[in-house]
């Protein structure tokens, strides 16, 4: 909803909603299903046998750590009953997961069977229903989902004749069963309600949780912590992660009588039982467009908790330090104390993105962890608050803007997101691992240690918890793209679904990269079997072929081998050789994909080059590959030279590959079954060549004709639309 509001606030215009693809229970895949029989027989062993429930335990053991499940759960391993039951529980959950399956299509509503699981889980939720009333919401709820695609298409046809669209809340269906049907000109809220009373009490609740959890482990509260906030999140949880940054600093809100946010008043100490916990937070772009107003009430908030004269007052005295260093550079005494309270960081004005997600996959143009993070402190580092408005302030040459955000940062327990939505993962988007991960990579970076990292998980609206990021994104892999369920609906949506699932491999790259805690090489085996090794047998390299992305599939093998040679994954040897084999058949079956990692990257190419050298009887395939590469570099090689180019004596080679360049042009999706189509683009590190248009055709750059001619009709369809009224 967040980049649909984006789009009204600049534009005026009308956005008109859409379903998200359909919901079901995830169910459990084969090791799942193993581990719950296993855990079973223990349960029924361990009164009857003891050494049968030791050998069982075992097994139990032995398969939870190979699955990384024992990562997720933060244990080193499965030893007790109590481990057992949490192991239990955690598959439980799993299984139950509302997890999306596949991708919608604009206009066209899900088949019966997913109408009736997405009503299902919508109502999963809704607790005290009888078995009539249940089954009277399921079928209205099935009604609305089946009216949706009908009236997306409809509500389309007639923005384009201009006509009126009737409005409507929107939000992920599970939040708010009140957006469908879909197809509307959808809203979201008032800005200068949030947060609710309800609301607050929710994020105060959820901020209890967290530090108290923190004081169990380590014996005290927290002192400072790191929130990221976005505008597509606080749209559906309606300022829950503000109220817990305000509840960690001791301060709420105050309302009028008409539910009007008019400020904030502080908690006393003798209420709050704690000290004010020091809260740095990191918007997005977005949030700092959509929700300025927000980002003053939260820097007011940091304002009145660093007013209070308590002696254990975090926030104050981590400003009062700052401040004495600032003045130490020569800063005036008030531009200093200013300077020091400031505590939210981001982008600056007109910007989006930390920068992670573009320098983290280009992963052949760095060799160290410090190149990567610096990009993310040059970008981030603009104060927001106390009087600046993405501001960067200069002292004697030095960035000031960068050495706050690192004082900022430095020393925080915690870096936390939020997850409110059951349609987007921490692995389905690079957004989550550059705000996150960067929030985290940056604190390892100041303090040479990772914090803990935790996801508040909302996407159950009635249960809202706080979790670690490793229970997160184990619970999501296992749930979607381990399942073999949600892989065969996603690989049904053709081209676009095995991009989905290469796109899944790059940000679990983006994770390894910025919380390698978070990713052990589990999770690197698990994807390396389901997807290469195929272990479920669904036949994926055919899936892959059958959606004309074979390039796809080539990606991923090639993200799997660069994670190996940047030495983050160390596989075995015969994982390694069979990685670079799958590369090398796939870039002689459609050419390489020529994406960030693979044919842009010399150093992966002399990699698996001598990988495959290696292993005997490869030396062929090590040719055919390096061909492939050539081919990429020099689409005309094989040419006499550029005069002529159409002379007779030209070689039988650069004919074939003129004839192989056409039929590219004509069907330029891989399938497995040709050649790979001659690029005509450029590439950074490679001489790109112009391959002659066909003789007597069109021109070969078509697509901007065709754009042109689609651009007049639409709007001589408005025109006439506008007439019509």
């Amino acid at each position: 909803m967040g980049e649909g509001l984006q789009a009204k606030r600049r534009g005026m215009g009308v956005v008109i909603d859409h379903m998200t693809p359909p919901f079901d229970q995830a169910g459990m895949n084969r090791d799942l299903k193993e581990l719950a029989a296993l855990i079973s027989d223990y349960n029924s062993a361990k009164e009857k046998s003891p050494q049968l429930a030791a050998a069982k335990l075992e097994d139990i053991n032995r398969i939870a750590a190979k699955s990384g499940m024992v990562t997720d759960l933060k244990l080193k391993a499965i030893r007790t009953a109590g481990d057992v039951e949490t192991l239990d529980d955690y598959i439980k959950e799993i299984s139950e997961n509302i997890t999306p399956f596949g991708l919608h299509t604009f206009g066209k509503s899900p088949e019966a069977n997913y109408r009736r699981s997405t009503a299902e889980a919508i109502i999963s939720i809704e607790k005290g229903l009888t078995p009539a009333e249940r089954e009277k919401r399921i079928a209205a709820l099935e009604d609305a989902i089946e009216r949706s695609g009908p009236r997306e298409l409809e509500s389309f046809v007639a923005a384009l004749a201009g006509k009126y669209i009737p409005s409507g809340t929107g939000n992920d269906p599970i939040r708010n069963p009140d957006s469908l049907p879909t197809g509307k000109n959808f809203y979201s809220f008032d800005p200068a309600r949030v947060p609710s009373p309800g609301t607050y009490e929710t994020g105060a609740r959820l901020a209890r949780e967290l530090i108290e959890s923190y004081r169990q482990r380590h014996g005290v509260y927290p002192d400072k912590l790191t929130y990221n906030i976005w505008a597509t999140e606080t749209i559906r949880h309606e300022g829950v992660m503000e109220s817990q940054i305000m509840h960690l600093m001791g301060v709420r809100p105050t309302w009028d009588e008409r539910g009007r946010v008019q400020g904030v008043e502080v908690i006393p100490r003798e209420e709050l039982g704690r000290p004010r916990i020091d809260v740095t937070m990191v918007p997005s772009g977005l949030y700092r467009d959509i929700f300025s107003l927000l980002m003053s009430l939260l820097d007011n908030a940091v304002s009145v908790a660093r007013d209070q004269a308590e002696q254990d007052n975090f926030v104050r005295n981590n400003t009062l330090m700052t401040q004495k260093m600032l003045m130490a550079k020569g800063v005036s005494e008030e531009k200093a104390k200013r300077m020091a309270s400031v505590r939210i960081f981001t982008e600056p004005s007109g910007a989006y993105g930390t920068g992670l997600d573009k320098v983290i996959v280009a992963s052949n143009t760095w060799d160290n962890e410090k190149q990567v993070i610096d990009v993310y402190f040059r970008r981030m580092s603009h104060m927001y608050g106390q009087g600046f408005w993405g501001d960067k302030e200069k002292q004697g040459g030095e960035d000031l803007g960068d050495t706050l955000l690192k004082n900022a940062l430095s020393g925080s327990k915690i870096a936390i997101h939020s997850r409110s939505t059951n349609t987007i993962g921490v692995l389905d988007t690079d957004d989550f691992f550059q705000y996150l991960g960067g929030t985290a990579m940056a604190i390892r970076a100041v303090d040479g240690k990772t914090p803990e990292v935790f996801v508040t998980n909302m996407t159950n609206p009635k249960n809202a918890v706080q979790e670690t990021l490793e229970k997160t994104m184990g619970r999501e892999m296992r749930a979607r793209y381990l399942n073999p369920e949600w892989i065969k609906a996603m690989m049904k949506e053709g081209y676009a679904g095995a991009r989905f699932v290469d796109k899944v491999t790059e940000h679990l790259w983006g994770w390894q990269v910025t919380v390698p805690e978070a990713v052990d090489a589990a999770k690197w085996q698990e994807m390396y079997e389901t997807y290469v090794l195929d272990k479920n047998g669904l036949g994926m390299k055919e899936l892959f072929r059958q959606s004309k992305n074979m390039w796809a599939y080539q990606s991923v093998v090639a993200r799997m081998l660069e994670t190996v040679r940047k030495q983050y994954w160390k596989p075995d040897q015969k994982v390694v050789e069979t990685l670079a084999v799958e590369y090398a058949n796939a870039a002689q079956e459609v050419g390489l994909a020529c994406c960030d990692h693979t044919c842009n990257n010399p150093l992966l190419t002399q990699f698996t080059s001598s990988t495959l050298l290696s292993v005997p009887g490869m030396r062929p395939l090590q040719q055919s590959f390096a061909k492939a590469l050539d081919m990429m570099k020099k689409p005309d090689q094989g040419q006499q030279s550029k005069g002529a180019r159409q002379s007779a004596n030209a070689s039988e080679g650069a004919k074939q590959a003129g004839r192989q360049a056409a039929k590219g042009r004509q069907n330029p999706a891989p399938d497995g079954q040709g050649s790979a189509r001659a690029k005509s683009t450029s590439a950074s590190g490679f001489e790109m060549q112009e391959i002659d248009a066909p003789a007597g055709g069109v021109s070969s750059a078509s697509i901007p004709w065709m754009f042109i001619v689609g651009f007049l009709v639409v709007a001589g369809l408005v025109l006439i639309g506008f007439r019509k009224q």
